[in-house]
């Protein structure tokens, strides 16, 4: 692999493309990695033989799945650049790829302006507190408008937007672009950018966006400001210096234009990052904690002590686990070992890489700012801290967005349930948003995912690489059953059939407890009348006898069970039959003590914007939803409320519908309570019949 020989950390530059789907992130990679010499020939999305999209899901798809990653030189600077998806339901692997960088570029479709996942992104990365850049991109297409563009991004964005490149023209009669700084037109021909002198029909445009960028730059500075109001003139280079400052400051955000799939734009586009761009060492401190809980920070030194921190991790059943890494501080070499604070363990290896898409390129070292990646190592997690040992410090864990959706799983081939289960772990251990768990109670494998566009590639996913197909559907409810009023119950169990028999008697007290006390025994036996042997046989009868009720055969649950007298026999009496005696016993009172169904009620957190607050409150009350709260927040609404479990499986996708993709919720289990009669008699009516 080609390095620069002035390789350091000063000279290296991170960032990340993001954006909605569709608005070119992999073809403005294509064309960057063209120009950087890196690749021959530019791939396409339609063709599916771009560096990016390598997985066979993303080529039959056509979009961008999981991140892809890409070290090479461009210019004087060493890059690493991270291409991510622009869909709703990845949005994990933006959280991921912002992790690892410390510069962004939000792309913005001309043609579609911005979009649900375009402001979504856009915060992500203001708090994730890294540099921001935007790039137009598609200015060539039918429809294109780049003045309603720009004034929606400054209505929508609060960030001071300045244009440093502004097209030529727009759909077909896009020309080019003209730089703001130069005063240039630039037009990409025979695979070289051509520098003339600003067309007459671009001249007004040109004076208008200048005189703006001008204005916007010389309040970063104040002798610019002075020398801007004494009309004194202000070198090129001036302005450059002022926008770096302003960039380091966050009180800028550049903006420029083009089209990537023609290579309009791109190189002008990556001659201001590579000037704009902080390298890592220039961003500030890493913040961590020690064993003891105290904050420490580290500077971004190549000569300090090694600290790493795992965005990614990628399984395959071939290659194994891949776990990728940014260098925070000092070097990796292949005599470090390396220890990681989480599983208080350590390893060794003789073999890292850097990522070009589905390629790994072997190194020798990495350095403080650098991305890499370490193969087959089974320890190492997603958000896990590395270091040396020589330094006592663990990172802050990537806060990653909450999976909305929940289905159940069932394999399509009978007997490949463990298959299936470890196809789905081993899923897990790549994507954070995805989560596998195991019901007990309803004996179903539940499946928790960001949307079912995320799903569906997760099934494709896991009949690639671990040949195994499973279908998704609702799951079952975790409905359990109670008791409402106190009851005194006789049951005498009595079996002669020659030889020694069985004779079991006990009287039992039901009645109930609150929510969530689960189930209490107690014995108040006086005066020998069942013998100390035999209670915990009573007990035991009452525990197997509570997991069916007499409804649906739900468990039973918030009630006191108390046997306080009986008899017994000398010769016949045994355990099983006081357990015996016991169950019996608990399935009449049961039938006396007027049962209901219980449901599970979930503690819902919505985050909408502010105009959808009607529709949403109206969708949770149709949901038997009780609202409890709304809590006004970063310009947004989020409303709380307490809703059965039953009525949110669909939540995720009818959210998504209702208010376009910009709703988001939380939900946890808040408690049981008691299902209302008309629906407790369908839920009793669906157990028979399932029965059947």
């Amino acid at each position: 692999m080609y390095i620069l020989a002035n390789h350091s950390t000063k000279n290296i530059r991170n960032l990340s493309l993001i954006s909605h789907g569709g608005a070119g992130k992999t073809s403005l990679t294509e064309i960057t990695l063209l120009n950087a010499e890196k690749i021959k020939e530019a791939g396409s999305i339609d063709n599916g033989n771009t560096k990016s999209d390598f997985n066979p899901e993303e080529k039959e798809h056509k979009y961008s799945i999981i991140n892809s990653f890409f070290s090479f030189p461009y210019k004087d600077k060493e890059v690493n650049l991270v291409d991510t998806p622009g869909y709703i339901d990845f949005r994990g692997e933006v959280t991921s790829a912002l992790e690892m960088v410390e510069s962004t570029v939000l792309l913005i479709d001309a043609t579609a302006g911005i979009q649900v996942n375009t402001k979504y992104v856009w915060e992500l990365a203001e708090k994730k507190d890294i540099f921001r850049f935007i790039f137009i991109n598609k200015l060539d297409k039918e429809g294109a408008n780049f003045l309603k563009l720009y004034e929606e991004i400054n209505e929508k964005f609060e960030e001071n937007i300045v244009p440093l490149t502004i097209p030529c023209g727009e759909g077909e009669n896009y020309t080019g672009i003209i730089d703001l700084l130069s005063g240039k037109s630039i037009s990409y021909k025979d695979g070289k950018e051509k520098k003339e002198d600003i067309p007459q029909n671009c001249s007004d445009s040109f004076e208008e966006y200048k005189f703006e960028l001008i204005e916007s730059v010389v309040e970063l500075d104040d002798e610019l400001m002075m020398k801007y109001l004494e009309d004194e003139e202000i070198k090129d280079e001036e302005l450059i210096n002022a926008l770096l400052k302003g960039v380091k400051e966050k009180k800028i955000v550049p903006l420029m234009t083009g089209s990537a799939i023609n290579n309009s734009g791109i190189d002008t586009f990556w001659d201001y990052l590579l000037k704009l761009i902080p390298s890592p060492d220039q961003v500030g401190t890493i913040s961590g904690f020690n064993s003891d809980g105290e904050e420490i920070e580290i500077e971004a030194d190549e000569e300090g002590p090694f600290v790493a921190k795992v965005g990614k991790t990628m399984v395959d059943p071939y290659i194994g686990k891949l776990s990728i890494f940014r260098v925070l501080s000092g070097k990796l070499n292949k005599d470090v070992e390396i220890y990681v604070p989480r599983s208080d363990s350590t390893f060794s290896t003789n073999k890292f890489y850097k990522l070009n898409g589905s390629e790994q390129e072997n190194v020798d070292e990495l350095i403080a700012g650098e991305i890499g990646a370490v193969a087959k190592v089974e320890e190492l997690e997603t958000s896990d801290t590395l270091n040396d040992g020589d330094i006592d410090i663990k990172l802050d864990e990537i806060e990653f967005p909450e999976p909305m959706l929940i289905l159940s799983a069932t394999p399509l081939s009978e007997g490949d349930d463990e298959k299936m289960t470890t196809a789905l772990n081993r899923y897990s251990l790549e994507d954070p948003t995805f989560k596998v768990n195991y019901n007990k109670e309803t004996k179903q494998l539940i499946l928790r995912g960001m949307g079912s566009v995320h799903l569906d590639v997760i099934k494709d996913t896991c009949k690639r690489k671990f040949d195994v197909e499973f279908k998704t559907e609702t799951p079952k409810v975790a409905y359990k059953e109670t008791i409402q009023k106190k009851v005194e119950v006789e049951e005498k169990y009595k079996k002669q059939s020659g030889g020694r028999g069985q004779y079991g008697h006990v009287l039992i007290r039901m009645e109930p407890l609150p929510r969530g006390k689960g189930f209490e025994f107690e014995e108040e036996i006086f005066g020998g009348s069942i013998p100390n042997q035999y209670i915990p046989a009573v007990e035991k009868g009452l525990n197997e006898a509570k997991d069916e009720g007499v409804l649906a055969k739900y468990p039973v649950v918030d009630f006191r069970a108390t046997v306080y007298d009986g008899s017994y026999h000398n010769v016949d009496s045994s355990e099983m039959a006081f357990k015996i005696a016991s169950s019996k016993a608990f399935r009449k009172g049961m039938k006396g003590s007027k049962p209901v169904l219980l449901e599970p009620i979930m503690d819902i957190e919505v985050t909408v914007p502010e105009n959808f607050m009607g529709d949403i409150m109206g969708d949770l009350n149709s949901r038997r939803g009780k609202i409890q709260g709304m809590d006004p927040r970063d310009g947004k609404q989020i409303i709380k409320a307490k809703v059965p479990e039953v009525e949110m499986f669909s939540y995720a996708t009818d959210l998504k519908s209702i208010t376009g993709g910009y709703g988001s919720f939380n939900m946890n289990f808040s408690h049981y309570d008691k299902v209302p009669s008309n629906i407790c008699e369908e839920i009793i009516e669906e157990a028979a019949e399932e029965e059947e």
